[in-house]
């Protein structure tokens, strides 16, 4: 019994990998980059970024494949603390501190593809039948190792006295490189999008992706709070993407 199960599954995956096809590509697009951490008094905003690479699709059947991308990948935030504090004299201090992570890093994500392709006589009447358009789903998750940070401070202080006079103070900007950074990012990907085909062995794609970081780029302890402790810092970004692939391998059966 057990012998007949392994050539089952020896017969099973040598059908599957000669029926395989290979589509190489590039893909280009934005990333709405964030992140996600707990500092006292503090927000974080969206940050814009791009990313762009080459993409390797490994089709096992016509409808469901592999998909491996690599990327350079801008992500990063833009944070804000305000704190409103006395300053012993009988007026108010209040400080504004922004912060821009500028970020980048090289991007694996790999993830499974399931493809549903639309006849075309569903888009338009009459025509011939056959695929010219294919909607996608995708999961899976990617590996990120980060190539440069930068991290610039810049602080305004509004002071209001005892007789309510006003001064504004502007602090020179600090920018530099975190060296307690901890470079490795991994995390979940998934998303959906468009195919459409541009010729018999060139499609192209529009993909819309959520990346959630799981790594914590704070682990080391490169940022602290002002009540000392070292908060979890992770990344994220919905991205989008507009690419081709080409089929390098010969056309099969179920592709026809």
């Amino acid at each position: 019994m057990r012998n007949k199960i392994i050539l089952l599954t020896v017969l099973l995956a040598t059908s599957l990998l000669s029926n395989a096809q290979l589509f190489l590509g590039a893909k280009v697009g934005l990333n709405v980059a964030n992140v996600s951490a707990s500092f006292q008094k503090t927000s974080f905003s969206t940050k814009m970024g791009i990313n762009g690479g080459a993409t390797l699709k490994y089709n096992f059947m016509s409808t469901f494949g592999l998909q491996m991308d690599m990327l350079y990948s801008q992500m990063g935030s833009q944070a804000k603390k305000v704190e409103s504090l006395p300053d012993g004299a009988g007026g108010t201090l209040t400080t504004t501190t922004e912060t821009v992570y500028d970020l980048s890093y090289l991007q694996i994500p790999i993830y499974a593809n399931w493809e549903i392709p639309i006849k075309s006589e569903k888009l338009v009447p009459y025509r011939v039948r056959e695929n010219i358009i294919s909607i996608h789903l995708m999961g899976g998750g990617f590996f990120g190792y980060g190539l440069s940070n930068n991290i610039s401070t810049s602080v305004k202080q509004y002071l209001v006295d005892v007789d309510n006079n006003a001064s504004t103070t502007v602090i020179p900007k600090v920018s530099g490189a975190n060296k307690k950074f901890n470079a490795i990012d991994f995390g979940i990907a998934a998303g959906a999008g468009v195919s459409f085909n541009i010729s018999k062995v060139g499609k192209l794609t529009v993909d819309l992706r959520y990346l959630m970081g799981m790594g914590n780029f704070n682990s080391n302890g490169g940022f602290v709070d002002v009540t000392g402790k070292k908060p979890v810092m992770t990344n994220s970004a919905p991205q989008i993407e507009l690419g081709y692939i080409h089929r390098i391998t010969k056309p099969k059966r179920w592709s026809k």
